[in-house]
């Protein structure tokens, strides 16, 4: 019995871990997304095909909602909150500034560069550089030449 008991819980701790990694985000449809979004995202991105947008909205808070596209050169995501937006532009790595690079080798001995965007937030351009490690991430911030500003929380 004990046998029994010990698997269950095994098995829901197994399953409340993978629900709760894939449900940061949930999909929704355009119809779902709250109106001022819509108008703010077609105000910026006007030559973008509304039917090529996915949206989601963040698990941890109902009024974040994410708009993911692509344009003719690479990816994109927009954040929208009822403060602002936030847009980030994926930046491949053979692109990124060797500057931000070496400072990751310098300062982040084991971790690699797993993602990294340009980011546009309240009209200020930085880096946002994903970084990783066995077991654990980070973000960094870098301005536009490649100085390191900040560990983003």
């Amino acid at each position: 019995m004990k046998k029994f008991v010990l698997l269950f819980v095994v098995s829901l701790c197994l399953f409340a871990c993978t629900a709760t990694k894939d449900a940061a985000y949930k999909p929704v449809d355009a119809r779902d997304v709250p109106e001022r979004y819509i108008k703010d995202f077609t105000k910026k991105y006007a030559d973008i095909d509304q039917k090529n947008v996915k949206w989601a909205i963040a698990a941890s808070d109902s009024t974040v909602y994410y708009a993911k596209f692509n344009t003719e050169n690479n990816k994109c995501r927009v954040k929208f909150t009822r403060t602002g937006t936030e847009t980030f532009y994926e930046v491949p790595l053979e692109y990124l500034p060797s500057d931000i690079s070496d400072y990751v080798s310098a300062n982040f001995q084991g971790y690699t560069v797993k993602n990294a965007y340009i980011t546009d937030i309240k009209n200020q351009k930085s880096y946002q550089v994903e970084i990783a490690t066995k077991g654990e991430k980070k973000n960094l911030q870098f301005d536009l030449k490649g100085n390191f500003n900040s560990v983003v929380e």
